[in-house]
Formats: structure tokens, C-alpha cells, sequence
């Protein structure tokens, strides 16, 4: 392999300004019309990663036309790799002629050679000078064995992200293995960050020991640091040349707060790919965002393209004042110009002079309240009620532009010093110094005797005004007035089992047990200890943990600290399980305990686990081993909407699939053939969703086009009813459009869906 050394000047259109967004190729049309013309004028189909060479020359995985695809800095198109058919068939041949299978990023070295991930025939492959194509990583079957040996021997598991060092080693990130791999010049391969699970650990120490949660995008500074994109940890990570992984940008959680902080400490929303200019500037594709974001040598964060707004305006304006769709590449030229493949407008856009670029100041300020209110509080005590008001913003705020309102309901009184139910405090005087501080704005309140046992509205207000000039912050607080005190005894609780497990041997699932209390009285017994004992059949396996669905910040979750004994036989778990005491634990709580069934045991149902929560009177913990799962001949499936759209355009339809008695189906990864009715095609596009779970559980599906988009084949497990993730019914989203020459006010039914072996479903559609 080659080094790879700067990037020439690259296709960006002169005489725009500096900071401004223009398209380079795709005319936001998804599809493939021909190579050879400029390339901002024809089709691209769902564009990923992007690269630039030593001479200028663009590269893109055209991800769904299944080609790599290169612009001249002239602004021509052609395609480098990939005939258009999604597929394998052998190495050592003309790249433009053979087969890909969904690239989804793109690397270049000096020598002209071109890398990509094919990540559905699991490998990674090159293109060379030539034109020949050839696999340097990867031998077509998903998953991990070792490392050490040959890269064209070994397992990949869905490569997503590839990148080059200075000594040419090649980098590839496992979006399904959570590892992060290298390709040494002599082909062996070796793992350099994530040891294979999935999740996230912490920062500090060797980065082949830690976890990864679908790591993407990768690429390198001049001092040789690894920047790694986490899609599912919304975080960017950096892994210097002695292998010490640390975060560099966003703190975990999914999300977008403000820019002008240090990056570490704000929200980043599933970044995908990573690039990094001569200045050491890091630029983040922060997909879900709609933003492409840049972190300073200084930590600090910023925006330079999109407003966080989905869709597509015009060329020629500020690139941070416009829209991008879910941006999926970046990448630099030697002129500072920056590439973004924008993903879901089917195009690559560029800006002109990024890396020089000083973005817009920030907000004079980014107030926001953390509120304080009780969920429930005991007539006659005080308790406290408002807001503590922060500064996310990179600018001070004065204290006199912020006052705090609150409203009392009617039969709750303020403290000392405060009269009727409007209570009011403005801080003149003080200051919030930038990304922190804290203005107190919580008032003393209290529920008389007098006052009725119920629910009591109060409205809290925090105004700025001034040069703030932010928008005022309204909140409704729900406060319950209880008469008696909270029990501090587990014996008070009410626990049953609110979902039995039913699975076929060997497979595993989970059950959830409830935690509540009658009319809401508030229970806690403190730390306790929980012994579960598994029913006949099945035994223990996994992390259990609870979550509180009721309250008013939404879902509150985590896990529980346990251990588990005698085979998987019994599980302790040793834990608080209060109920009503605050607003975060509101309702009831749900306890959800993996379990697989054991590999030789018998069809039945089985009712006698237990579960013995402190001196609690002993649950009856039940589960059912089913005889196995059927084939695809127990599903049914009915097409849930009928697509309407008007020639050229695109939309989406429904496929409702369900099982017969709703029982437990598992046909394993079979293939699903879906036929267009005549005058519309398939885009590629293709997700699934279980919406009878809480939460849903969704993703993309594996999909390839033929028939120049007639038909679509899905390769899926559409399993139902195996355990709490899939119940009840699944469905397939499919993305499509009627073609130009579709004729208005039809209604074509000649469409088809075969999933497996079962019947045709008929399809149908209708062009506006």
C-alpha cells in the first residue's frame, strides 16, 4: 500500500464565497442515469462516504446504485467500481464491471489506489490505477474469528468505515463486529480499538480493551491519532499511536444543545463519518442533527453546514444557514473546501474555503431550567417548587434579563416574605458565567392541613428579555397532596408477573415483573434483597434491568445491580424498589430479567419459579417452552397502506406482517421478493419496525434492487412473538416512486409480495 499525503484542489465551483454551499454532484433525484456528463446533473442514489485525492479527483460510495463513483475537478462523473448490481461475483477483473453490494465509504492513497467497504459481501476491496479490482480484507462471511493472519482470510462483520495512516496501513471500522481492525502492508490483521461487545466503559485506558457501540466513520491526524465516529454512542472517540482510547466530542447522550462549548460536554446525534484538515480541525458528520460540525485544536464545537433542519433549500447561500438530510460524509481538499454526502437529498455538496471559515457567534446566551417540583408531597410539610436556570452559552448572561414565575394551584402557599399565588424573583446583580452557573429561582411552598388530598397544577414561567432575547419557557408541574406518609416497607408493594416468556429451547427472551402500590401510595423499603428462582426449563442469563414509564421526564431506566447462582437457577438482585416517592419514579416500575430456555427442555408451561422481594409474600414466576418456532407458513401478511404519488415523485407504504394466533414464529434469514406495481419502481430505501413493544424496536433492512428497481429482495428473519421485542405483528416500510411516465389517476394491483414460500400478496398503488 501507499501513503496518502494531502488532497489536491477538488470539483468545488469557483467564484462562490467563502462559507457557501454548492451541489458537485447529484441533482437530488435518487436513481442512475449515465457517467460522462457534469456531475451535479445526474442521479445518485443514497451517496455515504467521500474522499479527495492528491490530484482533485472526488470519490463517493454511490451506496444503493452499488458503484463507487468519482468527479473530476472538472466537475465530470464516471464510475470507478460497480456495474449496478448489487451482488459478488469474483476478484481480478475490470472494477466497472463486476458486481458491489451496497460501499458505503470510500479511502484513496497516493499511488491512485481506491478502498472501500463492501459491506454487504463483507469485505473490503481495491481498486488500482489500473482499473482492477481485487479484496484486501475479508473472505464474504459475517463475523469474527481471530487476528494475526491474513486479512483476506478472516471474517468481517458489515465493515463501514476505512481510512489510511501515513504508512499506509489500512483501517476499517466493524459497524457490526464493535471493533475497529488495521491491514499492515503485509495484509496481516490486527485489532486496534473495541474488544467486541457492544456498549460503552470508559475513556483512559487501552482502546482494544474497551467497548464500542457501531463505530463508522474513521480518520487521521498529523501527529498519527485515530478519530473513530460511535453511531450508537453518539460520541467521537481518539486513539493515539501508543492505543489510549478518550472522547473528543459529545457526551453520550442523543441529542443537540448548542455550539461555542467544549465538544466533550455536549450532544451529539449518531454521528456517522470523520475527517480532519492540515490545522488539526476535526469535522463530524452528525447525521440525525442535519449538521456538520467542527472541533477546534481548542475543544471548542461549531456548526459550519446545516441548521438542523432536514431537507434541501438552495446552492449559493451559507452553508450553516441552510439544509442538509442526513449528512453521511465529510471530507477536505487542499483548498480548504469541504465535502459532505448528503445522504438523503442524493447529492455531495461542497464548501467553499470551510477550513478558513470563522462560523457565526453563538447566541448571546443558551439559558435553560432544570425544574424542581415534588411528584407527590404530604399535606402539611413545605417542599420546593421552580427552577434552577443555567447557561449552556459560550457568552455571560445578566441576571436582571431572567425572572422566574411561578403560579401556585389553588390550596398550596408560599413561604415566608411571599403573598397570593403569583411568586416572582429576578436576579439582578448576578451574573451566569459561560457553560455553567446557576441562578436559583426555587421557591418554598407548602400544603396546608386544610388542604384536600388530590392533584394540584401549578405553571412556571423563566422570561428572558433584554439582549437575551430568547423565547419565554413555560412548564406545567403536577403535584399530588397525599395524607399519609410513605411506607418504608417492601410488604406495602403489590408484585406480579406481567409477562410470561415463551420460547422454543435454546432461544432466549425476557419477562417483566411490576412493582406498585395501591392508589399511588408512595413505598420505600430501601435496599433489599430479590431472589428469583426460574421456572423448570429456563435459566437466567443477562443483565436485568427497571425503568419507571409513568413520569413526567419521560422513561427513567437502568440497570440492577445482581448475581446469579446455581447454573442460572436463581438470580439476586439486590436493590431499592420504591415507587411514588419523586417524580422520576411516578406509577409503577417495571423489572425486565432475561432468560433463555434450556437446550433439552420439554414443551409445557412451567409455573413454578418464584420471586421473594425482602419479606414480601413469595410471586409465582411462570414461563412456557414451545414445541419451536414455526417456518414463514404460520405468517400472514396484507399490505397496510396503498403509496400515492404523482410522477416522479417518491413516498412510502406499509407491509403488516403477523402470525396466526399470534404465535411464536422464527423462520430464520429468508428471502422476500416485492414487485412494484406497474408504473412505480422501488428507491432502496426499506426499514423495519416492531410498534407493539415499548420501546419500538427498528432498523434498515438488507435489500438489493433488480429489474431496474421493479423489484425489491429483502433478506430478513421477520420472526414474531419470540419474546418482548417482537410482539404481536411487524412491519416493512419500503420506499418507492412512480416513475415520469406513470399515467395520472391510475390505480395499478399487479404488484406482489412473496415472503418466502408463502402465497403472493397482491400490491397496489396510486399515481396522482
Amino acid at each position: 500500500m501507499a501513503t496518502t499525503s494531502s488532497a489536491g484542489t477538488g470539483p468545488q465551483p469557483a467564484g462562490i464565497a467563502e462559507g457557501a454551499i454548492a451541489t458537485v454532484a447529484g441533482n437530488g433525484a435518487a436513481g442512475y442515469v449515465s457517467d460522462g456528463g457534469p456531475g451535479a446533473l445526474t442521479r445518485l442514489n443514497y451517496p455515504e462516504g467521500v474522499a479527495v485525492d492528491k490530484n482533485g479527483n472526488l470519490y463517493f460510495a454511490d451506496r444503493l446504485n452499488n458503484r463507487v463513483r468519482k468527479v473530476a475537478p472538472s466537475g465530470i462523473i464516471t464510475t470507478v467500481a460497480g456495474n449496478g448490481e448489487a451482488g459478488y461475483v469474483s476478484d481480478g477483473g475490470p472494477a466497472i464491471a463486476t458486481r458491489l453490494h451496497q460501499p458505503v465509504d470510500v479511502a484513496v492513497d497516493d499511488a491512485g489506489n481506491v478502498y472501500f467497504p463492501d459491506i454487504y459481501n463483507q469485505r473490503v476491496r481495491k481498486v488500482s490505477p489500473s482499473g482492477i479490482i481485487t479484496t484486501v480484507a475479508g473472505n464474504g462471511e459475517a463475523g469474527y474469528v481471530s487476528d494475526g493472519g491474513p486479512a483476506i482470510a478472516t471474517r468481517l462483520h458489515h465493515p463501514h468505515g476505512v481510512a489510511l495512516d501515513r504508512e499506509g496501513n489500512l483501517y476499517i471500522s466493524e459497524w457490526d463486529g464493535h471493533r475497529v481492525r488495521k491491514v499492515n502492508r503485509s495484509g496481516i490483521i490486527t485489532t486496534v480499538a473495541g474488544n467486541g461487545t457492544a456498549g460503552y466503559v470508559s475513556d483512559g485506558g487501552p482502546a482494544i480493551a474497551t467497548r464500542l457501540h457501531y463505530p463508522d466513520g474513521l480518520a487521521f491526524d498529523r501527529e498519527g491519532n485515530l478519530y473513530i465516529a460511535e453511531h450508537g454512542n453518539h460520541r467521537v472517540r481518539k486513539v493515539t499511536p501508543s492505543g489510549i482510547i478518550t472522547t473528543v466530542a459529545g457526551n453520550g447522550t442523543a441529542g443537540f444543545v448548542s455550539d461555542g462549548g467544549p465538544a466533550i460536554a455536549t450532544q451529539l446525534n449518531s454521528p456517522r463519518k470523520v475527517a480532519v484538515d492540515e490545522a488539526g480541525n476535526l469535522y463530524i458528520a452528525d447525521a440525525n442533527n442535519h449538521r456538520i460540525r467542527r472541533v477546534g485544536p481548542d475543544g471548542i464545537i461549531t456548526t459550519v453546514a446545516g441548521n438542523g433542519t432536514a431537507g434541501y433549500v438552495d446552492d449559493g447561500g451559507p452553508a450553516a444557514g441552510t439544509r442538509i438530510y442526513f449528512p453521511q460524509g465529510v471530507a477536505l481538499d487542499r483548498a480548504g473546501n469541504l465535502y459532505i454526502a448528503d445522504y438523503n437529498n442524493h447529492r455531495v455538496r461542497g464548501v467553499t474555503g470551510v477550513a478558513q471559515l470563522t462560523p457565526p457567534l453563538p447566541p448571546a446566551a443558551d439559558l435553560h431550567g432544570d425544574v424542581v417540583s415534588p411528584y407527590r408531597v404530604q399535606r402539611g410539610e413545605e417542599f420546593d417548587v421552580g427552577a434552577r436556570v443555567g447557561n449552556r452559552g459560550p457568552n455571560p448572561a445578566d441576571g436582571r434579563y431572567v425572572t422566574v414565575v411561578l403560579t401556585l394551584a389553588d390550596g398550596l402557599l408560599g413561604g415566608p416574605g411571599t403573598t397570593g399565588r403569583r411568586l416572582t424573583r429576578t436576579f439582578t446583580g448576578q451574573q451566569l458565567v459561560p457553560h455553567q452557573g446557576t441562578l436559583d429561582g426555587v421557591f418554598r411552598v407548602s400544603a396546608p392541613d386544610s388542604t384536600p388530598p388530590g392533584l394540584y397544577t401549578c405553571t412556571l414561567e423563566i422570561q428572558y428579555s433584554g439582549d437575551l432575547n430568547l423565547k419565554d419557557n413555560t412548564y406545567t408541574l403536577p403535584i399530588t397532596v397525599t395524607v399519609p406518609a410513605p411506607v418504608a416497607d417492601e410488604t406495602a408493594l403489590t408484585i406480579y408477573q406481567d409477562t410470561v416468556p415463551e420460547v422454543a429451547p435454546g432461544q432466549r427472551t425476557s419477562f417483566d415483573v411490576r412493582y406498585t402500590s395501591p392508589t399511588g401510595q408512595p413505598v420505600n423499603p430501601g435496599t433489599i434483597t430479590q431472589r428469583f428462582t426460574a421456572p423448570t426449563g429456563f435459566a437466567f442469563t443477562g443483565q436485568p434491568t427497571y425503568a419507571y414509564y409513568e413520569t413526567v421526564h419521560g422513561i427513567v431506566s437502568g440497570n440492577l445491580g445482581h448475581r446469579i447462582e446455581d447454573g442460572g437457577r436463581t438470580l439476586i438482585i439486590t436493590a431499592n424498589p420504591h415507587v411514588n416517592t419523586t417524580t422520576s419514579d411516578a406509577g409503577s416500575m417495571i423489572y425486565t430479567i432475561p432468560v433463555q430456555a434450556l437446550p433439552d427442555a420439554a414443551p409445557g408451561q412451567y409455573d413454578n419459579g418464584s420471586a421473594s422481594v425482602g419479606r414480601h409474600t413469595p410471586v409465582q414466576i411462570s414461563g412456557k417452552v414451545t414445541g419451536g418456532s414455526q417456518d414463514e407458513s404460520a405468517l400472514r401478511v396484507v399490505q397496510a397502506s396503498v403509496p400515492a404519488a404523482a410522477p416522479g415523485q417518491t413516498t412510502k407504504f406499509n407491509l403488516e406482517i403477523r402470525s396466526l394466533n399470534n404465535q411464536p414464529v422464527n423462520p430464520g434469514t429468508i428471502e422476500q421478493r416485492i414487485t412494484a406495481p406497474t408504473g412505480f419502481a422501488f428507491t432502496g430505501g426499506a426499514s423495519y419496525g416492531y410498534y407493539n413493544t415499548k420501546p419500538y424496536v427498528t432498523g434498515n433492512l438488507d435489500t438489493r434492487l433488480e429489474d431496474s428497481g421493479r423489484t425489491l429482495v429483502i433478506r430478513s428473519n421477520p420472526h414474531l412473538n419470540t419474546g418482548t421485542t417482537d410482539k404481536s405483528s411487524l412491519i416493512h416500510t419500503l420506499a418507492v416512486r412512480a416513475l415520469p411516465t406513470a399515467t395520472p389517476g391510475t390505480q395499478p394491483d399487479d404488484g406482489k409480495a412473496v415472503i418466502g414460500r408463502l402465497a403472493p400478496v397482491p400490491l397496489s398503488a396510486r399515481v396522482l
